[in-house]
């Protein structure tokens, strides 16, 4: 018998909790996505990835911790590529999932900014020569999420465990392949679109 990770029971309580059709893929010898739900009358295949562990956060109460912003996201895009690809193969949007059970508040690495510089780059500004003062902002380097990379991915969002059970914030992949169709999309799903400068 295969024990469930906690980042599964909460997504299945999810699921059960706002009536979603949703039904676990069977662990092959190709990597497949973890489950498949129909929401509004559309397909979308779902990759669970956990944060368990990072030596650089400190559980004590010190509580002094460092990070590079969207590294661990991006170390979960990386992980879950081949499943995600499985389920986008099939047509239908596909969604990596990730649950924080590193942090008792889940923020610890899995905050927007961090999404947001994982899928399309750190945030970088240009300052001007001479006055010394801001000229331009944008999305440079470390994005994962590019028009001929990552395509299979339609949006990478945070499940969160919450006092009413659980929650699912979905950022865009504005490059995917089999987007999202927002307007079938039950509310129970928050969904970021994201606009890049």
């Amino acid at each position: 018998m295969t024990v469930k990770t906690e980042a599964e029971v909460i997504f299945e309580s999810f699921c059960n909790g706002h009536r979603l059709d949703w039904e676990k893929i069977p662990e092959k010898d190709n990597p497949t996505p973890d489950y498949v739900i129909s929401s509004g009358g559309q397909v979308i295949y779902f990759e669970l990835k956990q944060l368990d562990s990072d030596e650089k956060f400190d559980k004590s109460d010190k509580g002094v911790s460092s990070r590079t912003v969207g590294s661990h996201v991006r170390k979960k895009i990386g992980d879950s590529k081949k499943q995600v690809q499985t389920g986008a193969k099939e047509g239908a949007p596909s969604v990596l999932l990730i649950y924080n059970n590193l942090d008792s508040l889940q923020s610890f690495g899995t905050e927007q900014h961090d999404f947001i510089a994982a899928m399309y780059g750190e945030m970088t500004v240009r300052i001007g020569i001479k006055d010394k003062k801001i000229v331009d902002s944008f999305h440079g380097r470390n994005s994962l999420l590019q028009e001929a990379q990552n395509t299979s991915f339609s949006a990478v969002g945070r499940l969160r465990r919450t006092i009413d059970g659980a929650s699912v914030l979905l950022y865009e992949n504005i490059y995917a392949l089999n987007p999202l169709d927002i307007e079938l999309l039950q509310s129970c799903f928050e969904f970021r679109r994201v606009e890049l400068a």
